[in-house]
């Protein structure tokens, strides 16, 4: 998936300057720069550069210089040698300063306290929607409301979940139960810090993410191009610093439809998809920065 706009516009312009320093460096001169493996043709002047234009006076005051760094973000090579040039001793220098400010703080971890009040009360969610979806349901099962193997694999008679199993049926009402008491609870330990579905893009060549608003999935789905979503990832849970980037913890309700005491699997991305090999924890953990959970009912936090 492609990155965000700021990725693009910020962070590879970054890097791209860099580049023009340093083929500055090696050629002495004004050159054209073609980035290698047939990318686009890029054309700049890498030796001595004039100055950025502004307004008169603007030169020897700080707002000269901040605008000159904001330039410098955005990709103007000689607004980064008037930034940067009397600050640094060499292009090397120059290039380090840039990679310095391609890197994204990490964020500061969960207090002990905050994180097993979270667990605690997510655990209660999934305990509570697997009780609740199966009370619903106890009519169809008659082993005392509990699904057998085989009923697992039946297909569901409502027409809301037609061509789907049972397993699959009570798992997306557990889930929907499950999130809607998350709701609640995280409201009141950690309001404005958390997430509930949230989609994500990411780059796996660059390690950048960027949130998929609802109106955004909505609008891609509706004009039929859901198809530029595939490769997104949608923890259920995700705990933040109350900005959506700035991940502290990753969870995920897993439900598993026989009530047998083993620990449900980390889902796999099947062939064809671009995670084909890896499983949801592998790719939460690489994109997040933080080792996923599963959060399951009566077994509780798996780790």
């Amino acid at each position: 998936m492609p990155p965000g706009a700021m990725d693009r516009t910020g962070r590879s312009g970054l890097g791209l300057v860099a580049l023009l320093l340093l083929a500055g460096c090696a050629t002495g001169g004004g050159s054209t720069v073609r980035r290698p493996l047939g990318g686009p043709v890029i054309h700049g002047h890498v030796g001595p550069a004039p100055a950025p234009r502004f307004p008169s006076g603007e030169r020897s005051s700080s707002r000269y210089a901040d605008t000159a760094r904001a330039q410098c973000a955005s990709g103007i090579a000689s607004a980064c040698v008037a930034a940067y040039g009397k600050e640094v001793a060499s292009v090397a220098a120059v290039a380090n300063a840039v990679n310095g400010a391609m890197e994204t703080p990490k964020p500061p971890e969960l207090d002990k306290l905050t994180r097993e009040s979270i667990e605690e009360k997510l655990v209660k969610c999934a305990d509570t929607a697997r009780s609740e979806v199966l009370l619903k349901h106890a009519a169809h099962f008659p082993n005392g409301g509990r699904p057998t193997t085989a009923e697992c694999k039946q297909l569901s008679t409502a027409p809301k979940f037609k061509g789907k199993t049972w397993a699959q049926q009570l798992g997306i009402e557990m889930h929907e139960v499950a999130l809607k008491c998350a709701d609640a609870v995280l409201k009141n330990l950690v309001p404005g810090r958390f997430s509930l579905e949230q989609r994500y893009r990411y780059d796996r060549a660059t390690k950048q993410k960027k949130p998929v608003s609802a109106d955004e999935e909505k609008a891609l789905v509706k004009s039929g191009n859901a198809g530029e979503l595939k490769g997104s990832l949608v923890p259920d849970v995700v705990i933040h610093t109350g900005d959506l980037l700035a991940v502290q913890a990753v969870y995920d309700f897993k439900f598993r439809c026989v009530n047998d005491g083993k620990q449900p699997e980390w889902e796999r991305y099947d062939r064809g998809h671009p995670y084909h090999g890896k499983n949801q924890e592998e790719m939460y953990l690489d994109a997040f920065g933080v080792k996923p959970l599963r959060i399951t009912p009566r077994l509780g936090i798996i780790r």
